[in-house]
């Protein structure tokens, strides 16, 4: 009886411990909405009038101009034109051209052209290059991702500088450097969102074109890269994808793993980025995973190219410019123009608040969330809430690669043929108005952060102090050895 008892009690411990540790492992499967996943693809270095500056009515080869004339249209330089002086050195980049040259970039040229607010500083500051804008003769997917989802046109980059602190407010709602450079200083890892997912238990993944030395931005991230299971390749996503098992939250980038000219940025092409950017989207689409989805497709920030809305401010922080942003989703409001005043660390408070997490930080707390982007309760005449998938590119003289890994060939001479796409649902059929905004935070529910104070830090060795005292030691030492060889020779 004795060993019969001994027995129980072991495997009572054994059934304990492994239902713990189960439990333990598992990610929480509660959200506040249906989206189950939400994947984020930030691409490089656009304004929004750069790209969405004559959507959706220059596109003059079109048969269907009476869709064209019924879309819905942003706040951009056709609903909104800035001065005459200022229209008269904006210059639309050719038919058949799918780059510029870079614009000056840095947060020293970005504040000049926004020379306080009156956002005319662009030609003498970013140069003439900045002031270019393209048509869907280049960015026709794009333009068909607005007209089939929900475009964003009060956007904006969450500081007025270059990639670096951008991504990082996209990762840790603050940044330590203001321009591109470093690290140091450094983030840690648990000051991040990945920090506060990983805490509560829910899965994360970054993934780059491959996993290597070069992961860009997350270099600022102290110990992420450590995190081997969440660091991921292009094609660890897709593989993900199809065996229904990718982590509740993916950042997917064109950047990192030596990838070179994946991400649109200026000076490579726009086509490129573009391709990869919709072989992504439509993986998205086509597998298992659709259903519960919300992908938040964004730029880091303008690149210096021309943007007529001035930046507002959040909390008293001045955001940067206006960007691109498209929220792609079954629930996504089809043709939306959401003018919800928006920036990177939004992202993150809709990640906060769909998991019923705390705000990452303060900032995130007071940041809005794109919620009235979405339609999460009112069925379409077909009985039906979310949306079926689309695929983007079905023009049969323009195919997407085989690999999100490829060479671009040739350049054909316009996309403007590929858009509009035929709407999904009949406009008509929309059970909601085609425009609109909200000003919903989570300081307007909660007070609880995460992250009570930001902090970064310099490693003791590479600091000014150190390399002071060094240089003093060494000055010193100098001397002693040169006093020694002189007393030796005497």
């Amino acid at each position: 009886m004795k060993k019969v008892a001994v027995a129980l009690a072991i495997l009572m411990f054994f059934t304990i411990f492994v239902s713990y540790n189960s439990t333990a492992s598992t990610s929480p499967t509660k959200t506040e909405t249906s989206i189950t996943h939400v994947i984020e693809i930030m691409m490089e270095n656009h304004a929004f009038d750069n790209i969405f500056g004559k959507y959706p009515c220059d596109s003059n080869t079109s048969s269907n101009q009476t869709l064209i004339n019924s879309l819905e249209k942003p706040v951009n330089l056709i609903t909104n034109p800035p001065n005459q002086y200022i229209m008269n050195e904006l210059k639309a980049v050719p038919n058949g051209t799918y780059s510029t040259p870079d614009p000056v970039e840095g947060y020293s040229a970005y504040h000049l052209d926004w020379n306080n607010g009156k956002m005319n500083g662009f030609y003498n500051n970013s140069g003439p290059q900045s002031m270019t804008y393209y048509t869907a003769s280049q960015v026709a997917p794009l333009w068909d991702l607005a007209e089939e989802y929900s475009l964003g046109d009060m956007y904006f980059a969450s500081m007025l500088s270059e990639t670096s602190p951008n991504r990082l407010y996209n990762m840790a709602g603050f940044s330590p450097v203001i321009n591109d450079y470093g690290p140091p200083p450094y983030i840690p890892f648990s000051e991040t969102i990945f920090g506060e997912l990983q805490s509560h238990g829910i899965s994360w993944g970054y993934y780059t074109k491959a996993v290597n030395s070069d992961m860009n931005v997350l270099g600022y991230i102290s110990g992420i890269t450590q995190k081997t299971p969440e660091l991921g390749s292009w094609q660890d996503f897709l593989s993900e994808l199809k065996n229904n098992s990718i982590p509740s939250v993916s950042y997917v980038m064109p950047i990192g793993g030596n990838a070179v000219d994946y991400s649109s940025g200026p000076p490579h092409s726009m086509l490129k980025g573009e391709l990869w950017l919709i072989y992504m989207i439509d993986a998205i689409m086509q597998s298992p995973e659709w259903n519960s989805t919300a992908i938040f497709l964004t730029f880091d920030e303008g690149g210096g190219f021309y943007d007529q809305i001035a930046p507002p401010s959040v909390g008293g922080h001045m955001l940067g410019q206006r960007i691109p942003f498209i929220l792609i989703s079954p629930y996504s409001k089809e043709n939306y123009v959401s003018s919800t005043i928006l920036n990177h660390a939004s992202i993150l408070g809709f990640i906060d608040y769909n998991w019923e997490l705390p705000a990452l930080n303060r900032f995130v707390a007071l940041s809005n969330i794109p919620l009235d982007m979405f339609n999460f309760n009112l069925p379409y005449q077909s009985g039906n809430i979310r949306r079926a998938p689309l695929q983007i590119l079905s023009n049969k003289e323009f195919q997407l690669p085989s690999s999100p890994v490829f060479t671009l060939n040739s350049n054909p001479p316009s996309l403007s043929s590929m858009f509009p796409m035929p709407l999904q649902i009949g406009l008509k059929q929309l059970p909601y108005g085609r425009n609109g905004s909200s000003a919903f935070n989570l300081s307007e529910i909660s007070s609880d952060l995460y992250i009570q104070n930001d902090h970064s830090y310099v490693p003791w060795y590479v600091t000014n102090q150190f390399m002071i005292a060094s240089s003093a030691l060494s000055i010193f030492i100098a001397a002693v050895a040169s006093t020694r060889i002189r007393r030796s020779n005497r």
